[in-house]
């Protein structure tokens, strides 16, 4: 199943499970009804900001329109994530384990080519985001304070928060993130 698939699969279950029409989903996401039933049809490959623009409605984490049923032992070889992309492909995100019933994080390969800056404007309530870079320097700012990162580094904060990720070296920038949905 490709990613298109199961994000139409996850995409209309969550979206009837929450007894939301098309039209009210197209409300709530600022996306037409047109596109919303493309992605439902997995005739469409959705944006990263698409994807959370349809997630934020739905309450739901980013991922849990990207995931597979797991089985007791999961294995995810980096070469195995299906990576999205902005609308310029210069940023890309991939997903190595969603938020479940059972686990109440993600994990993400984040991406970002020289140049890039992205902006996320917060996460649902009470997350949490852990960032470590794997390879390259990030910036990030949060609630006005500006971090840098390097090899190594890592960075902990309210997700809830508007943050921006910058590569503002020569390299591309690799970072695993974490975002962390406490329970209760």
């Amino acid at each position: 199943m490709n990613v298109n698939e199961i994000i139409a699969v996850n995409l209309q279950d969550l979206r009837l499970s929450q007894n939301k029409s098309l039209g009210q989903l197209a409300e709530e996401t600022g996306l037409s009804k047109a596109v919303l039933s493309n992605i439902e049809k997995g005739k469409a490959n959705p944006t990263i900001n698409t994807i959370w623009k349809i997630a934020e409605a739905l309450h739901v984490p980013y991922s849990a329109l990207l995931e597979l049923r797991e089985t007791a032992v999961h294995k995810v070889a980096e070469s195995d994530l299906v990576m999205q992309c902005d609308e310029q492909g210069h940023y890309r995100i991939g997903c190595y384990y969603s938020s479940t019933p059972e686990r109440d994080f993600e994990c993400f390969l984040l991406a970002f080519d020289p140049g890039v800056k992205h902006v996320t404007e917060g996460h649902t309530e009470h997350s949490h985001e852990y960032i470590f870079v794997r390879e390259g320097k990030l910036k990030i700012e949060v609630a006005g304070k500006v971090f840098f990162l390097q090899t190594g580094d890592s960075l902990a904060f309210d997700a809830t928060l508007r943050h921006t990720y910058a590569n503002e070296g020569e390299a591309v920038c690799e970072a695993l993130c974490i975002n962390h949905y406490p329970r209760g």
